[in-house]
């Protein structure tokens, strides 16, 4: 089964280069080698809460993503990651079957995500609003939905919406539509925990 791992953190400000420097240079090169696990995309967050930088990788399935993050080289990385970052967290994260999963070198453009705990009493009309309504609108809205995941290892929310646009003059009209706001209002019903995101390319994956 295809998958996501997304690890979270805040850089430390004053070891900054040194980030920029490890991560480009020895965690994303060293992570890719293994096989297991492709870094597609490193993000900050430009709108939504902390923690402010986002890197996502994917893999070919679960125990793959599972074997690299018990390995002894992801243990040493992490360890010297900490000394230049805070808050940490990571989400292992598998298709929600929504969206089709369409894997990809390095991710571009600009990226809009949702992300919520699905009400258990509501699941079955959950369902048939994000196949007849939310995936058709947010096309409408010029947002192409790249992914549906839930979180099969971390913390709540466990559902994430991901969607790409090209600028983000698309997501800021969508934002302002009163359609869009209509639409959030209809999920808000059916799910708890609500919270979205604005990323934007961190330069360090994808330009």
């Amino acid at each position: 089964m295809f998958a996501k791992l997304i690890q979270y953190w805040n850089v430390f400000y004053d070891r900054r280069q040194d980030f920029d420097a490890f991560f480009m240079k020895e965690f994303v090169p060293r992570i890719d080698e293994t096989g297991l696990l492709k870094i597609t995309g490193s993000w900050h967050v430009a709108s939504g809460e902390s923690p402010n930088f986002i890197v996502e990788g994917t893999s070919a399935s679960l125990e793959e993503v599972e074997t690299l993050v018990m390995s002894a080289d992801f243990s040493q990385l992490r360890h010297s990651l900490f000394h230049l970052v805070s808050d940490y967290s990571t989400k292992l994260m598998a298709p929600t079957g929504n969206v089709p999963p369409r894997p990809v070198e390095v991710e571009h453009g600009f990226k809009f995500t949702q992300h919520f705990n699905v009400n258990a009493a509501d699941y079955y009309a959950y369902t048939a609003f994000v196949r007849n309504e939310h995936l058709p609108k947010m096309g409408q809205f010029g947002m192409d939905m790249v992914g549906g995941w839930y979180v099969a290892v971390g913390g709540t929310p466990y559902v994430v919406a991901e969607g790409r646009a090209d600028d983000l003059t698309t997501i800021g009209e969508m934002l302002e539509s009163q359609e869009f706001q209509m639409l959030t209002l209809k999920l808000l019903s059916m799910v708890s925990n609500y919270g979205c995101k604005i990323l934007v390319p961190s330069g360090h994956v994808n330009q």
